[in-house]
């Protein structure tokens, strides 16, 4: 089955809810069982616990979720051909929750260099504190990353694309080393999604993503989620999950079943128009470089063509020279349709200038010019490019 299809149908059961077409939202802390026998059992005793996706879970309280999260995770084994899901608050809860139920003091983990900015600032400030050591790692070193581990190096963790700058990582490269050594793969999958790639097929062992993203689809949910099909990972990743009182509201959850159903088109729409308007801007004088998986000029083009299926509505760019801070603000601030914001995912058009230069600490950022990332919405095409051109005009007076 197409996963364009398992989108469709995947988490639904209108048998089970009155023949309604969406998984109600059941709000519940209390769950009642007719023995004690029952209770002691949840995986016999709760009919709503039999799903594929609900896992190992002791359904016993609402914490542990209900109806309308088991249905969440069930359409997420369906779509990512994965065996256990957890469903958590925000994408930045799954990835914390997750390094805290794999990693001890004393381990050592090896992590992209291009990674999401929070997850940086969570090893730094808190994995630290735990007595944890992390290396970041050049996002272009695929194999060669095998150089940098260590007797106690127990995690690998990718993000491809970097969601900032975009390098391509060599999965494929990296898992086999990995499995040579017996350390489990994480990737952030929040860009490509597994719609357009494939994280177990290319040997990750966890993927995570930040479903707030396009999972939701309208930049009016946080959650995250993540899966495996590995249960001993996920057994340390159920103990975190429930040590810890993680907790999503069904409100969320059934937010997130709501937008899997459109997230096929929605990912279709985003990639045409973020591929039309990255090629405006690559013919553009102002703009020197083009930072999308799908262009030549990204590192890691030709992994991009291997590995994925397609691209999403996020990608960066490269000015021609070093503008001022008042030339960026007179372009981003007057904006009409992009919005200025660090999230991306939803309908909306987004703009942001960054300078990932600050926090690289294994690979020099190669680009001394202005670099804005944005990211491509639902609007129509036409007017997201005259927003841009209207950008561009008001850079180069101020330059």
């Amino acid at each position: 089955m197409q996963k364009g299809t398992k989108l469709i149908i995947s988490g639904k059961d209108y048998k089970a809810n009155s023949g309604c077409v969406n998984t109600p939202v059941y709000r519940s802390s209390t769950i009642l069982f007719p023995t004690i026998e029952a209770y002691h059992n949840t995986e016999t005793g709760n009919p709503y616990y039999k799903t594929k996706g609900a896992g190992l879970a002791d359904s016993s309280y609402g914490i542990s979720g209900t109806p309308t999260t088991f249905a969440l995770q069930h359409a997420i084994c369906e779509i990512e051909n994965a065996k256990y899901c957890l469903i958590f608050p925000s994408g930045l809860a799954a990835i914390t929750i997750t390094l805290l139920s794999l990693l001890e003091k004393g381990d050592h983990i090896l992590i992209a260099d291009s990674i999401y900015g929070p997850t940086r600032r969570f090893c730094n400030k808190e994995l630290s504190r735990f007595g944890i050591e992390t290396t970041y790692y050049d996002p272009t070193t695929g194999g060669k990353i095998e150089e940098l581990i260590k007797e106690n190096t127990k995690l690998i963790f990718t993000e491809s694309p970097g969601s900032l700058t975009f390098e391509v990582q060599d999965i494929p490269a990296i898992t086999a080393v990995a499995k040579k050594h017996n350390i489990p793969v994480i990737i952030d999958n929040s860009w490509a999604t597994a719609l357009y790639f494939d994280p177990f097929k290319h040997g990750a062992d966890i993927s995570l993503q930040a479903g707030t993203k396009y999972i939701g689809g309208h930049s009016d949910i946080l959650i995250g989620v993540v899966t495996t099909n590995n249960e001993e990972l996920y057994k340390s990743l159920l103990r975190a999950h429930k040590n810890y009182g993680i907790h999503t509201s069904p409100d969320d959850c059934y937010l997130a079943l709501r937008g899997l159903k459109t997230m096929g088109v929605r990912l279709k729409a985003h990639e045409d128009a973020a591929l039309k308007v990255a090629k405006w801007l690559e013919a553009r004088p102002e703009v020197e470089t083009i930072l999308h998986p799908a262009f030549s000029s990204c590192p890691g083009h030709e992994i991009w063509k291997r590995d994925f299926s397609g691209s999403t509505g996020l990608f960066s760019f490269i000015l021609d020279k070093k503008y001022s801070t008042a030339a960026v603000a007179a372009m981003v601030d007057n904006m009409k349709i992009f919005g200025i914001g660090a999230s991306w995912g939803g309908f909306e058009s987004l703009v942001m200038p960054i300078d990932p230069s600050t926090i690289r600490t294994a690979s020099k950022w190669p680009h001394k010019n202005t670099c804005i990332r944005i990211y491509t919405g639902l609007e129509a095409v036409e007017d997201i490019i005259a927003d841009l051109e209207e950008g561009l005009e008001r850079l180069k007076q101020v330059g």
